[in-house]
């Protein structure tokens, strides 16, 4: 091999080299930004009450596949065992959703415009079945 020709397979290896450094980096910084969404959307479900889905999403943003899956199969057995647990857990979620509600004004004229739907002065059951608001 002459000169010219080592010097040119040195070159082009090292730009095949660079080029595959930077498409690898470029796939790693997607699955970084996946991971980064992952993270922020189960921080938002954790701030509405919910617990299992926002574990599963952090074990995947933090690369931890065989937590991901355990965390999947445990929320699945308790979804098929019974509704009590996941009623529990929407349980929470409403709570916070409605008390997020209560604290807009938008929001307190959305449940007043729903309650008034629920409750028909037409229909004297709906309104004798009614819940009765607790003392504070």
């Amino acid at each position: 091999m002459s000169p010219l020709e080592v010097t040119l397979v040195c070159v082009l290896s090292a730009l095949a080299g660079f080029g595959l450094i930077r498409a690898y980096y470029k796939l790693d910084e997607k699955r970084e930004d996946r991971r980064r969404a992952a993270a922020q959307l189960a921080n938002a479900l954790s701030k509405m009450g919910l617990k299992r889905i926002p574990e599963i999403l952090i074990a995947y943003s933090v690369g931890d596949y065989s937590g991901m899956v355990q965390q999947i199969a445990e929320c699945v057995r308790l979804f098929l065992a019974g509704e009590e647990a996941v009623l529990a857990e929407f349980n929470e979620v409403f709570e916070r959703v409605l008390t997020a509600k209560l604290k807009t004004e938008s929001g307190r004229v959305f449940l007043a415009a729903k309650l008034a739907d629920a409750v028909k002065p037409d229909d004297p059951e709906v309104v004798k079945n009614a819940p009765k608001a607790k003392a504070a």
